[in-house]
């Protein structure tokens, strides 16, 4: 087995991947359909078949950015520091020739940064022993219709346990444009961002290093999320264990594949750093591997892009200098408490958001209320979904911990099974002042997981305001149309008569046998006239009723009292 991972190389990873993908239903059980466009795309580099190596020029992907970029920053656990080592693109075959994991070392994590070529697809891949579903999961913007891989993802939970997701959001924060239709600009951007997948990170306009981003949301005039992700993938290697991080996030915005946030990185949009709390942070000290001259011309910087460059630093400010050489979930801990800050300043942004939306209700519906919070509902969804992933794969990472210190299917020799004590460990803090603990994470994610939930049903509650709201304003201007209706019908009640009176009288015969028609006629036709339409349109048999029996209670009442004041005044004449 081992002789056979040591012989695995780039060609040869490149052949299994393309392999996969040309395996029918008609001659295998087990069809490759999803692996289809990964196989199509790793063929656009010739190169991996062939033994010659192509002219500079004509390799694909290569970026033209004239600005170095550490493309894949490699982190080697040592006795007493970490090894790190740091590749552009064209290193490639330097990073596929050196070795695995440094001497006296028992585990690494491997930074990607940005998008890769398949050359560096097929070395990663090849001397970390990745399996090829990792990266497919990571580039499905690949196939970008469902039935392009027969509904295969999502897949079986168990079926890839060492395969897991963060999402990572960046508020970017703009002028307010003012006088915009937020719900078209919306619609357009969804559009866009269709567009975006397709023809720049579906073909060869996307470059090495490149920053690739999954949702965009314009969450009002003056803010808008970008969402990407980090992929994590946690092997063995010949000597050790490794994990693979590769992240969206590479070079800045404006130096990546255009998309819907480009208008407002022309309208110097500029995205807020994911701020992060630990304690004592002020007295810690950083290491800055990231040139001061590399990026001094961007504009929109993300701080996530710089965190695989200042690593080590945040490992020993969270106190896991000593731990997370020897166990991986303690290796991706930084990355998942990173991942947790940004997700409570995207969700404090919704909440205000969603506060101004329903105030802005109580006071008086505004045009846009339903479809804004209709927005705000779809978006939160996907997040507490994220949320409830990156939960249940903090999960896995426990569990694994728990039973040993590496991957299960390490050979017996490099396997540490750990007691019961060390169990508490995992789940519990490392010391009185440990900080980022896997049970401290553990409730962080359910709590924002909670908060999430929260948040979509005060979206709810919104939306069931605004419509009572707006029924409201129907029925009341139901009541003021029909008050103006029947005003109308008054007036029409008392004219039609008066012009019929009028069309009447001025007909052109011999009328009531004069030769000329008086002008009080007029009022002897046109007063019965009036009454009788004034009594048709008052006609209701409950009020005439009504009036009726006050009429004849009245008529009643007057003669009772006549009749007692004859009897009284012929009593006073009795001697």
């Amino acid at each position: 087995m081992e002789r056979r991972k040591s012989t695995l190389t780039p060609e040869n990873y490149t052949r299994a991947i393309i392999s996969l993908s040309r395996r029918y239903s008609s001659t295998s059980v087990f069809p490759g359909n999803n692996y289809v466009d990964i196989g199509e795309w790793m063929l656009q580099d010739r190169s991996l078949l062939n033994s010659v190596k192509p002219e500079e020029d004509a390799i694909p992907f290569a970026s033209r950015s004239e600005q170095p970029h550490d493309l894949v920053v490699v982190y080697n656990s040592g006795e007493r520091k970490w090894d790190v080592q740091r590749y552009s693109q064209e290193q490639h075959e330097a990073c596929s020739a050196t070795t695995s994991v440094s001497a006296g070392g028992s585990g690494q994590i491997v930074f990607i940064r940005g998008f890769i070529s398949p050359s560096w697809v097929s070395v990663l891949g090849s001397k970390y022993n990745i399996d090829p579903e990792f990266f497919r999961r990571h580039m499905d913007f690949l196939s970008m219709s469902i039935d392009r891989h027969s509904y295969s993802f999502p897949s079986l939970a168990s079926s890839s346990n060492n395969i897991f997701r963060l999402c990572v959001n960046t508020l970017l924060h703009r002028d307010d444009f003012g006088g915009q239709d937020l719900q078209l600009q919306r619609s357009d951007q969804s559009t866009e961002l269709g567009i975006y997948k397709i023809q720049q990170l579906g073909s060869t306009r996307v470059r090495c290093g490149d920053s690739v981003v999954r949702e965009y949301s314009t969450v009002c005039p003056c803010f808008s999320v970008i969402e990407q992700w980090i992929s994590l993938c946690i092997t063995k290697t010949d000597r050790g264990w490794a994990v693979i991080a590769w992240m969206d996030q590479g070079r800045p915005l404006e130096k990546s594949p255009l998309g819907p946030w480009t208008s407002h990185i022309k309208s110097k949009a500029t995205p807020l750093p994911v701020l992060q709390y630990h304690p004592k942070m002020a007295f810690r000290t950083t290491n800055n591997r990231l040139d001061p001259d590399a990026n001094t011309l961007a504009e929109v910087q993300q701080s996530t892009a710089i965190l695989p460059l200042q690593y080590d630093s945040l490992i020993a400010l969270v106190d896991l200098t000593r731990r997370a050489p020897q166990d991986p979930l303690s290796m991706c801990i930084p990355l998942f408490a990173h991942a947790a800050f940004s997700e409570v300043q995207f969700l404090n942004l919704m909440e205000s958001r969603i506060q101004f939306q329903i105030n802005a209700i109580t006071e008086g519906l505004p045009a846009d209320a339903l479809g804004t919070l209709q927005y705000f509902f779809n978006i939160l969804n996907r997040h507490a979904q994220q949320l409830k992933d990156s939960t249940r794969a903090l999960c896995k990472l426990a569990e694994r911990s728990s039973q040993s210190a590496v991957l299960p299917g390490l050979d017996t020799g490099t396997r540490r099974q750990t007691s019961e004590a060390e169990t508490v460990r995992n789940f519990g803090s490392s010391s009185s002042d440990g900080t980022f603990t896997t049970k401290g994470l553990l409730e962080d994610y359910e709590q924002l997981h909670v908060r999430c939930i929260d948040l979509s049903k005060m979206c709810t509650r919104g939306i069931t305001l605004a419509m009572n709201k707006a029924t409201i304003e129907e029925s009341r201007r139901a009541i003021e149309q029909s008050e103006r209706l029947k005003r109308l019908t008054l007036l029409a009640t008392l004219f039609i008569p008066l012009t019929f009176s009028s069309s009447l009288l001025g007909m052109n015969i011999d009328l009531l046998g004069q030769n000329a028609v008086r002008f009080w006629w007029f009022f002897v036709l046109c007063i019965p006239t009036t009454l009788f339409a004034y009594i048709l349109y008052l006609w209701d048999f409950q009020v005439l009723r009504r009036c009726w029996v006050r009429f004849w209670k009245g008529c009643r009442s007057v003669r009772r009292d006549m009749t007692v004041g004859r009897s009284e005044k012929d009593l006073s004449y009795i001697v």
